[in-house]
């Protein structure tokens, strides 16, 4: 009885690995079991970062074909481990942005209930606890279409318009905020993130409040459009 067991677990071992090889996200070679990428591959991924700002938008890189691989595995291929990775890559540029900007508090991009549950996370949650930092979380009640299938920019303004609240819990007053997120395209996501925290306290009356209130993004990667519109959320 206890051969058999032992030869089931080789046999779903060996399955495993042939479904799950641990590979490299651009060379493709197979990786010890402990690395998350091959040295060369972080090499290339630390050489093409460079912090730059566009308007009230920090980005680390462009959004390149490497960036692409990087971030499809973590979102796609179901590898949170990734989360270590992108941690371990922007955490100078992150800490920098943060004293620079004098920040109180940081908020993370909700993504909704349908796309978290198909995950498993949210990737800009892993990402933040590994760089140990507090954050605060808002509420995705709306799910939307992926904006990567939506072209059209009134399209993408519909699409996001009322998805995200704001717990009353949530002091925003008087604060510089950082909101991180993975990828800016146009940036209509994090422009209905900024409308619905000043929208907070316009609905309360209290305007004044309002302005008061810094916002400023910190992005993995900026694409050509935020580009374009340079850097206006």
């Amino acid at each position: 009885m206890k051969i058999q067991s032992k030869v089931f677990r080789e046999i779903i071992f060996n399955f495993k690995g042939i479904l799950f090889k641990n590979q490299d996200i651009i060379s493709g070679e197979e990786l010890v079991e402990c690395d998350i990428v091959s040295k060369d591959t972080r090499n290339i991924l630390n050489s093409l970062k460079k912090l730059r700002k566009l308007n009230n938008v920090y980005y680390v890189w462009d959004y390149n074909k490497e960036f692409k691989k990087l971030i499809y595995s973590y979102k796609y291929n179901h590898r949170r481990v990734m989360a270590k990775l992108i941690a371990e890559l922007v955490k100078e540029e992150f800490y920098y942005v943060l004293k620079r900007e004098k920040i109180d508090v940081v908020v993370s991009v909700p993504v909704s209930r349908k796309r978290k549950n198909e995950r498993g996370y949210n990737q800009v949650d892993e990402i933040l606890n590994f760089l140990k930092v507090n954050y605060v979380q808002l509420e995705r009640v709306k799910n939307t279409k992926k904006m990567a299938e939506i072209l059209n920019e009134e399209d993408r303004n519909r699409n996001i318009k009322g998805a995200f609240k704001i717990s009353g819990n949530i002091d925003f007053r008087n604060k510089n905020i950082l909101i991180l997120d993975d990828i800016v395209t146009t940036g209509a996501t994090l422009r209905e993130i900024k409308n619905s925290i000043l929208e907070q306290f316009e609905n309360n009356l209290n305007k004044k409040n309002s302005d008061n209130i810094k916002i400023t993004v910190f992005c993995l990667a900026a694409a050509r459009e935020i580009k374009m519109n340079r850097g206006e959320i």
